[in-house]
Protein backbone atom coordinates (compact mmCIF):
# COMPACT_ATOMS: atom_id res chain seq x y z
CA UNK A 1 0.00 0.00 0.00
CA UNK A 2 1.43 3.34 -1.02
CA UNK A 3 2.22 5.73 1.80
CA UNK A 4 0.21 8.97 1.86
CA UNK A 5 1.81 12.05 0.41
CA UNK A 6 2.73 14.84 2.83
CA UNK A 7 0.74 17.18 0.61
CA UNK A 8 -2.41 15.17 1.40
CA UNK A 9 -3.87 16.41 4.66
CA UNK A 10 -4.73 13.69 7.21
CA UNK A 11 -8.21 13.54 8.75
CA UNK A 12 -9.21 16.29 11.16
CA UNK A 13 -9.13 14.04 14.22
CA UNK A 14 -5.58 12.96 13.41
CA UNK A 15 -4.39 16.51 12.92
CA UNK A 16 -5.83 17.48 16.30
CA UNK A 17 -5.06 14.41 18.41
CA UNK A 18 -3.47 11.20 17.12
CA UNK A 19 -0.87 11.90 14.43
CA UNK A 20 1.93 9.39 15.11
CA UNK A 21 2.14 5.87 16.50
CA UNK A 22 4.71 6.96 19.10
CA UNK A 23 1.81 8.58 20.95
CA UNK A 24 0.34 5.14 21.55
CA UNK A 25 3.46 4.02 23.41
CA UNK A 26 3.53 7.13 25.55
CA UNK A 27 -0.19 6.79 26.19
CA UNK A 28 0.26 3.26 27.53
CA UNK A 29 3.20 4.06 29.79
CA UNK A 30 1.84 7.36 31.03
CA UNK A 31 -1.56 5.80 31.57
CA UNK A 32 -0.06 3.04 33.71
CA UNK A 33 2.09 5.51 35.62
CA UNK A 34 -0.84 7.78 36.38
CA UNK A 35 -3.02 4.81 37.31
CA UNK A 36 -0.60 3.42 39.88
CA UNK A 37 0.13 6.92 41.17
CA UNK A 38 -3.57 7.54 41.57
CA UNK A 39 -3.99 4.14 43.17
CA UNK A 40 -1.39 5.07 45.76
CA UNK A 41 -2.98 8.47 46.39
CA UNK A 42 -6.46 7.01 46.64
CA UNK A 43 -5.15 4.34 48.95
CA UNK A 44 -3.68 6.91 51.31
CA UNK A 45 -6.49 9.45 51.12
CA UNK A 46 -9.64 7.38 50.66
CA UNK A 47 -8.91 3.86 51.82
CA UNK A 48 -7.96 5.00 55.30
CA UNK A 49 -11.59 5.91 56.06
CA UNK A 50 -12.46 2.29 55.24
CA UNK A 51 -10.60 1.12 58.30
CA UNK A 52 -13.05 2.36 60.89
CA UNK A 53 -16.19 1.05 59.13
CA UNK A 54 -14.45 -2.28 58.54
CA UNK A 55 -13.58 -2.53 62.23
CA UNK A 56 -17.15 -1.71 63.16
CA UNK A 57 -18.49 -4.33 60.80
CA UNK A 58 -16.20 -6.96 62.28
CA UNK A 59 -16.91 -6.01 65.90
CA UNK A 60 -19.98 -7.08 67.92
CA UNK A 61 -21.71 -3.70 67.75
CA UNK A 62 -25.42 -3.06 67.70
CA UNK A 63 -27.11 -3.70 64.38
CA UNK A 64 -27.90 -0.01 63.80
CA UNK A 65 -24.24 1.04 64.12
CA UNK A 66 -23.15 -1.83 61.91
CA UNK A 67 -25.69 -0.72 59.28
CA UNK A 68 -24.29 2.81 59.36
CA UNK A 69 -20.75 1.45 58.96
CA UNK A 70 -21.84 -0.75 56.07
CA UNK A 71 -23.47 2.23 54.37
CA UNK A 72 -20.26 4.27 54.78
CA UNK A 73 -18.27 1.38 53.36
CA UNK A 74 -20.61 1.15 50.35
CA UNK A 75 -20.46 4.90 49.66
CA UNK A 76 -16.67 4.89 49.69
CA UNK A 77 -16.54 1.85 47.42
CA UNK A 78 -18.95 3.44 44.95
CA UNK A 79 -16.79 6.59 44.89
CA UNK A 80 -13.27 5.16 44.73
CA UNK A 81 -13.51 2.26 42.31
CA UNK A 82 -15.26 4.14 39.46
CA UNK A 83 -12.63 6.85 39.74
CA UNK A 84 -9.87 4.26 39.48
CA UNK A 85 -11.61 2.61 36.53
CA UNK A 86 -11.66 5.94 34.67
CA UNK A 87 -8.05 6.78 35.47
CA UNK A 88 -6.35 4.69 32.76
CA UNK A 89 -8.40 5.94 29.76
CA UNK A 90 -8.25 9.50 31.10
CA UNK A 91 -4.47 9.25 31.47
CA UNK A 92 -4.16 7.78 27.97
CA UNK A 93 -6.18 10.61 26.44
CA UNK A 94 -4.14 13.15 28.39
CA UNK A 95 -0.85 11.63 27.20
CA UNK A 96 -2.04 11.72 23.57
CA UNK A 97 -2.80 15.40 24.00
CA UNK A 98 0.63 16.05 25.55
CA UNK A 99 2.53 14.17 22.84
CA UNK A 100 0.57 15.69 19.95
CA UNK A 101 3.10 18.49 19.45
CA UNK A 102 5.85 15.89 19.10
CA UNK A 103 3.89 13.33 17.11
CA UNK A 104 2.96 15.88 14.44
CA UNK A 105 6.56 16.75 13.52
CA UNK A 106 7.55 13.06 13.50
CA UNK A 107 4.68 12.33 11.13
CA UNK A 108 5.81 15.13 8.80
CA UNK A 109 9.44 13.97 8.93
CA UNK A 110 8.41 10.47 7.89
CA UNK A 111 6.24 11.71 5.03
CA UNK A 112 9.03 14.00 3.83
CA UNK A 113 11.47 11.06 3.86
CA UNK A 114 9.05 9.04 1.73
CA UNK A 115 8.80 11.91 -0.76
CA UNK A 116 12.59 12.11 -0.94
CA UNK A 117 12.70 8.41 -1.76
CA UNK A 118 10.33 9.15 -4.65
CA UNK A 119 12.73 11.84 -5.86
CA UNK A 120 10.85 14.93 -4.74
CA UNK A 121 13.58 17.43 -3.81
CA UNK A 122 11.28 20.45 -3.78
CA UNK A 123 9.45 19.47 -0.60
CA UNK A 124 10.04 21.33 2.66
CA UNK A 125 8.99 20.55 6.22
CA UNK A 126 6.38 22.93 7.58
CA UNK A 127 5.34 22.61 11.21
CA UNK A 128 2.54 24.18 13.16
CA UNK A 129 3.35 27.11 15.40
CA UNK A 130 3.01 25.12 18.64
CA UNK A 131 4.83 22.02 17.41
CA UNK A 132 8.15 20.90 18.83
CA UNK A 133 11.33 20.30 16.77
CA UNK A 134 11.18 23.56 14.82
CA UNK A 135 14.97 23.89 14.96
CA UNK A 136 15.49 20.39 13.54
CA UNK A 137 12.97 21.08 10.78
CA UNK A 138 14.83 24.28 9.89
CA UNK A 139 18.16 22.45 9.69
CA UNK A 140 16.68 19.73 7.49
CA UNK A 141 15.15 22.35 5.20
CA UNK A 142 18.58 23.94 4.82
CA UNK A 143 19.97 20.53 3.83
CA UNK A 144 17.17 20.13 1.28
CA UNK A 145 17.92 23.61 -0.11
CA UNK A 146 21.59 22.75 -0.60
CA UNK A 147 20.77 19.36 -2.09
CA UNK A 148 18.25 20.80 -4.51
CA UNK A 149 20.62 23.56 -5.59
CA UNK A 150 23.37 21.00 -6.19
CA UNK A 151 21.05 18.93 -8.39
CA UNK A 152 19.99 22.07 -10.22
CA UNK A 153 23.62 23.03 -10.92
CA UNK A 154 24.45 19.50 -12.08
CA UNK A 155 21.44 19.47 -14.38
CA UNK A 156 22.34 22.84 -15.92
CA UNK A 157 26.00 21.87 -16.34
CA UNK A 158 25.08 18.53 -17.89
CA UNK A 159 22.74 20.22 -20.37
CA UNK A 160 25.51 22.64 -21.35
CA UNK A 161 28.06 19.84 -21.78
CA UNK A 162 25.62 17.81 -23.87
CA UNK A 163 24.93 20.80 -26.09
CA UNK A 164 28.65 21.45 -26.62
CA UNK A 165 29.37 17.78 -27.41
CA UNK A 166 26.54 17.67 -29.94
CA UNK A 167 27.78 20.85 -31.58
CA UNK A 168 31.35 19.53 -31.86
CA UNK A 169 30.14 16.24 -33.35
CA UNK A 170 28.06 18.06 -35.95
CA UNK A 171 31.00 20.22 -36.96
CA UNK A 172 33.36 17.25 -37.26
CA UNK A 173 30.88 15.29 -39.34
CA UNK A 174 30.70 18.16 -41.81
CA UNK A 175 34.46 18.04 -42.35
CA UNK A 176 35.58 15.50 -44.97
CA UNK A 177 38.82 14.88 -43.09
CA UNK A 178 37.15 14.51 -39.72
CA UNK A 179 38.82 12.07 -37.34
CA UNK A 180 36.43 9.13 -36.94
CA UNK A 181 38.08 7.98 -33.73
CA UNK A 182 37.45 11.38 -32.15
CA UNK A 183 33.85 11.29 -33.35
CA UNK A 184 33.37 7.85 -31.76
CA UNK A 185 34.77 9.09 -28.47
CA UNK A 186 32.46 12.08 -28.61
CA UNK A 187 29.55 9.69 -29.16
CA UNK A 188 30.53 7.73 -26.05
CA UNK A 189 30.81 10.94 -24.04
CA UNK A 190 27.45 12.12 -25.35
CA UNK A 191 25.78 8.83 -24.39
CA UNK A 192 27.25 9.15 -20.89
CA UNK A 193 25.86 12.66 -20.65
CA UNK A 194 22.44 11.41 -21.75
CA UNK A 195 22.49 8.73 -19.04
CA UNK A 196 23.20 11.43 -16.48
CA UNK A 197 20.27 13.39 -17.85
CA UNK A 198 17.98 10.35 -17.52
CA UNK A 199 19.08 9.90 -13.91
CA UNK A 200 18.44 13.55 -13.11
CA UNK A 201 14.94 13.31 -14.58
CA UNK A 202 14.00 10.97 -11.74
CA UNK A 203 14.17 13.90 -9.34
CA UNK A 204 11.64 16.71 -9.13
CA UNK A 205 12.86 20.18 -8.25
CA UNK A 206 10.84 23.11 -7.06
CA UNK A 207 10.10 25.90 -9.50
CA UNK A 208 12.98 28.34 -9.54
CA UNK A 209 12.11 31.89 -8.59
Amino acid sequence: MEAPSPNKRPPQWRRRFYVHKIQRTYAIWLGLFMFFSALLVFGLVFFIPFILPAIKLASPLPLAERAIAANQFLILAQTVWPALALMIPAAAVFSVYLTHRLGGPLYRFEQTARELIRGNLGLRIRLRKRDELHELAGLLNEVFDMLEQAFRDIRDSEAHVREVLSSIMDEMRKQPSGNQEVVNRLKIALKGSERIDETLKRFQLSKST
